[in-house]
């Protein structure tokens, strides 16, 4: 029982990852986008489990939900560390507005996957 707990939230693993790679002016701002993007998957999941499809609307893939996720936001999370790490620091707006960016490609992808 705590294993299956403690792996239903490995993606938090992250966290300790990004405070290695990005500078001390980061870190808030992507332990944020992390966290943001360990909800958005759980609400995801929740959303196609209460409409009746745990497996997702076309049985294309034999994953669970969750593990689709994992893979999809752990993908963006870590192109978004990478970029992070080598970014300059010099506008703090044009970080945030790419920190939306990929959140929304994240989002996108993921809910494109989890539906598939």
């Amino acid at each position: 029982m705590a294993i299956e707990n403690f792996i239903d939230w490995i993606d938090l693993a992250w966290i300790p990852v990004a405070l290695v790679l990005l500078r001390k002016g980061q870190h808030f701002k992507g332990i944020m986008f992390i966290l943001s993007c360990v909800f958005v998957l759980r609400l995801q999941v929740e959303l196609m489990e209460s409409i009746a499809h745990p497996d997702g609307l076309l049985p294309f893939i034999n994953f669970p939900l969750l593990q689709r996720g994992f893979i999809v936001y752990g993908a963006f999370i870590a192109v978004f560390l990478i970029l992070s790490h080598f970014s300059r620091e010099k506008d703090p707006y044009v970080y945030i507005a790419a920190a939306i960016t990929v959140f929304i490609a994240a989002f996108c992808v993921s809910s494109f996957v989890l539906v598939l």
